[in-house]
């Protein structure tokens, strides 16, 4: 068995009697992630996937090492293997080199799940013209020549479908919720001195933009340091590039003890951690980026019962209503915004009840965002290629 790859189900043959069958409508599907297992791809590999093992035979295989040494060995899994189908998770040169290189030689079809305009989204982070061109030029063929597009936001499914009108379909970012679900957290929050302050938290990679001077969490160092004569305090759980300028910021402001970063958490932890926020703060960008995107969080913010506070770009303005704030917010920075979040902030210091129709946003994760009821979607799209 190749290095990376999870099997995740093994009775390929139905056996009757003395002669093996296939089971009607049985299929060998290969996933392939530009991830590795324990990414936001490879979680959502495996949340969609697993419920279609009853049905099918699913390997996994998730990126782990160099460009070129993975497109190799996916390649070498693909035709050892010949799988009926690939599934593969955003437009890389892994995972999307080998997809284009199997339906050239062997004609297998392949479904792309794609959640983020590439182009866009490394114009924004201020990377080389022609690498910008080179991956553009990438997710056109990928999104061409794929059999279906399994896009994570509604507005990029809506920008795809104006290149291909057929065989785009949108299936957000979705959550466990027998996992992420409102919990006591109390111990928790004391062990973090936060038992007597309004919490206001993110969870997410902190990647700093040297373009932008900004990466996720500035607005919240920024908001407190706004707020340091209120019982306010911040969470910032993840790790990244951005956590030593932000916690730079925090010694500049003198707010050290007011900003809690966790560093990297393991997903099994997460629940607990966005419990521990009485805010979820969602901050996309006003950009094309910001409005093709749903987020992986948000989900998993409205699951626990939190109250958000979102920027008023791409999927938060369709699941944040009664259960949180929406935010106006200019371009990619606007040095506004923070003064607007801490105003918001300070409101709910004097209407603390507000914080309970949080609870309103489990039943919209319920209705939404389950990953079994995604998993069912993404059978019926499976069949349609059959």
């Amino acid at each position: 068995m190749c290095h990376g790859l999870t099997l995740l189900h093994t009775n390929r043959i139905f056996r009757c009697g003395k002669t093996p069958h296939r089971l009607k409508g049985f299929m060998k599907i290969c996933v392939l992630v530009n991830d590795t297992p324990y990414g936001v791809m490879g979680l959502r590999a495996r949340h969609l996937t697993t419920p279609l093992c009853a049905a099918h035979h699913i390997d996994i295989l998730y990126r782990e090492a160099g460009k070129l040494t993975e497109l190799r060995r996916f390649s070498r899994y693909i035709e050892e293997n010949r799988p009926d189908l690939l599934y593969v998770m955003n437009v890389g040169y892994a995972g999307g080199g080998a997809a284009l290189l199997a339906k050239c030689r062997f004609h297998i079809p392949y479904i792309l799940d794609h959640g983020d305009p590439s182009y866009d989204l490394l114009r924004s982070s201020g990377r080389p013209m022609w690498e910008s061109w080179l991956v553009h030029g990438a997710e056109w063929t990928m999104l061409r020549s794929a059999d279906a597009v399994v896009a994570r936001g509604a507005t990029l499914a809506v920008s795809i479908r104006q290149r291909r009108p057929e065989g785009v379909h949108f299936l957000p970012d979705g959550v466990d919720l027998t996992r992420f679900k409102p919990l006591n957290v109390d111990t928790l929050r004391d062990q973090n001195d936060m038992s007597d302050t309004l919490t206001l938290g993110i969870v997410g990679s902190i990647v700093w933009s040297d373009r932008h001077q900004m990466c996720y969490g500035w607005d919240i160092v920024e908001a407190v340091a706004r707020l340091k004569d209120h019982p306010v305090k911040g969470i910032i759980v993840g790790e990244g590039t951005g956590i030593a300028h932000l916690k730079k910021r925090t010694e500049q402001y003198g707010i050290q003890d007011r900003i809690c970063f966790t560093g990297r958490v393991s997903h099994d932890d997460v629940p607990r951690y966005i419990n521990m926020m009485d805010v979820c703060i969602s901050t996309q960008t006003n950009d094309a980026v910001g409005h093709a995107r749903t987020t992986a969080k948000l989900p998993e913010y409205l699951a626990c019962g939190r109250f958000i506070i979102a920027t008023d770009v791409g999927g938060a303005r369709e699941f944040v209503h009664e259960n949180g704030f929406l935010l106006p917010y200019q371009g990619v920075y606007d040095p506004e915004h923070p003064a607007r979040l801490a105003e918001r902030i300070e409101w709910l210091l004097q209407n603390p009840k507000t914080l309970s129709e949080g609870i309103k946003g489990v039943e919209t994760a319920r209705n939404l965002f389950d990953y079994n009821e995604l998993a069912k979607q993404l059978a019926r799209i499976i069949d349609q290629i059959v």
